[in-house]
């Protein structure tokens, strides 16, 4: 007990500027130089290090008296019997001079390059706050005996210490992180904001029987596949399926599979780590590190590499994420939304798609239906468009006039409701000329690029009058619809078959052609 005080009175304030490190504003190796520092005049050693725990590995995170190829080495405890034992000890454990054991530094201390110095006596201590384990404390000299009056108090204090500062360390390191996530989903609900407007409109049969899909799938976890045409909207559904489940409050983000170069699309993905490639110069979170909690729309599914295929199903089985040039999972917790304007199934068929990762995404597939199949629909969201268009133009007043309205209802729309946007922002600003405040005419619309709106022509019935051709594709949808349902005994399944349609489709189409 006489050394310990001795020790204490002597080297006071080694142990103080220790103490007074652990809330100095210091980078975190030179804090833990330092300890080392202190702790070598307290004890007077040759050598000394702090590893600390990493999976299955002891790293070096400072030393002292070593070469510096130690500080690029890894130590793995099953390989090392001396630091196996320190690690399974709450006390320090010294090692004699004559103990078998290897020492994991013979033929690494400083000025030895032929490695002719051999460590003679060495305590190890392992680092713990509380119950949790953060690494280890070595200490070596060359000489026997060199900590035999040393109490093994004086290495728990220096252990403890060292423990501290990983644990601060480690937190700050969480905390850090934290922020940088919640930084750039901020950053990414801000872009969203700003770049994605809309709502779904819509009062048709059809855009109904969507609405209910959407709150009954809503409720839940399930991946949904969004499939239907360019320009009818899927976008919206997406939004609006995250916005009615219960992860709201938590980030929606979206990913246009189609814009991802394949060189890219896994580091846009799943991130990076500084290195993983040229140009890598900070590790970078991906896109499903940014969902973690939210939903991820991948846009236009269809067009994804068959090599980032496969690593996307791994994720959504597994739940984890690898960055890009990292061997660390990371687990990501994130609702998928896919959509598409390709048929999947004949995609699978051609090879161009992924049979387990179709199966894994369509759990609930929606299909929004195309504009020309909801014309009732038209007048509403010309509205909506009418409003943006004046705030965009800063124009008083914008109206339709009835015919234009006919000529919206009588066009086929193969643009969908994109086209329906663009077409009405053009009319309002060919209108805007005559003044601010605006009636459209059929001759401001241009549809289709003419001056005036291609109508759906018109086909004569067997009886002589005249039909416009969706009626007569209607009738013929009835008649076919009803054949297969005969052939079939009734059996919608079969029927839906036979016909080469989805079930739930068919079902959506018999209700709007009034079969059901």
């Amino acid at each position: 007990m006489s050394f310990l005080l001795d020790t204490f009175g002597d080297s006071q304030n080694a142990l103080l500027d220790t103490v007074l490190d652990l809330t100095a504003c210091l980078p975190s190796r030179e804090r833990y130089t330092r300890l080392l520092a202190a702790l070598s005049r307290v004890v007077g050693n040759d050598a000394c290090a702090l590893l600390r725990c990493r999976g299955d590995v002891l790293v070096p995170t400072a030393s002292q008296g070593l070469n510096a190829e130690v500080m690029g080495r890894q130590f793995r405890p099953e390989d090392q019997p001396r630091l196996a034992a320190a690690l399974a000890s709450r006390k320090p454990v010294r090692f004699p001079a004559d103990d078998s054991r290897p020492d994991p530094y013979d033929g690494l201390l400083l000025n030895d390059s032929g490695g002719r110095l051999q460590v003679h006596s060495c305590v190890g201590c392992a680092l713990y706050s509380e119950d949790d384990l953060f690494g280890v404390l070595t200490v070596d000299s060359l000489a026997p005996g060199a900590f035999d009056g040393i109490e093994d108090r004086v290495f728990e204090i220096f252990a403890s210490i060292a423990a501290v500062a990983m644990r601060y360390e480690t937190f700050i390191s969480a905390l850090e992180a934290l922020a940088n996530h919640r930084g750039l989903v901020s950053r990414e609900l801000v872009r969203e904001a700003l770049l994605r407007g809309g709502r779904m409109l819509g009062e048709s049969p059809l855009m109904r029987d969507l609405n209910r899909e959407i709150d009954i799938v809503a409720r839940s976890d399930l991946a949904v596949l969004l499939t239907g045409e360019t320009g009818v909207g899927k976008e919206v559904v997406a939004r609006t399926l995250h916005a009615r489940s219960r992860r709201a409050d938590q980030p929606l983000v979206h990913v246009n599979c189609a814009a991802l170069p394949e060189t890219l699309a896994e580091s846009e993905l799943f991130g990076h780590v500084r290195g993983a490639f040229s140009g890598a110069n900070a590790d970078r979170s991906g896109k499903f590190e940014l969902a973690d909690g939210g939903t991820l729309f991948l846009d236009e599914i269809g067009e994804l590499p068959l090599s980032i295929q496969a690593k996307l199903l791994r994720v959504l089985q597994f739940g984890e994420i690898q960055r890009l040039g990292s061997d660390k999972n990371h687990r990501a917790d994130v609702r998928i939304i896919a959509a598409t304007n390709r048929h999947l199934a004949e995609e699978v068929k051609a090879g161009r798609f992924r049979a387990d990762l179709y199966h894994r995404l369509s759990i609930y597939p929606l299909h929004v239906p195309p504009l020309r199949e909801r014309i009732e629909d038209i007048p509403l969201l010309a509205g909506h468009f009418l409003d943006q268009a004046r705030v965009r133009l800063g124009l008083d007043r914008v109206q339709l006039a009835s015919s234009a309205v006919e000529a919206l209802t009588r066009y086929s729309w193969p643009g969908n409701i994109r086209e329906l946007e663009h077409v009405i922002l053009r009319a309002a600003l060919r209108a805007s000329s005559r003044g601010s405040s605006v009636m459209l005419q059929v001759e401001d619309l241009a549809i289709g690029g003419m001056s005036a709106p291609k109508r759906v022509p018109e086909v004569e019935s067997a009886s002589g009058t005249s039909r416009s051709l969706a009626e007569a594709v209607a009738d013929l949808q009835r008649q076919e619809i009803r054949a297969a349902l005969d052939r079939s005994s009734q059996n919608w399944s079969e029927a839906a078959r036979r016909l080469g349609l989805d079930r739930s489709n068919l079902h959506r189409l018999a209700r709007r052609l009034g079969i059901k």
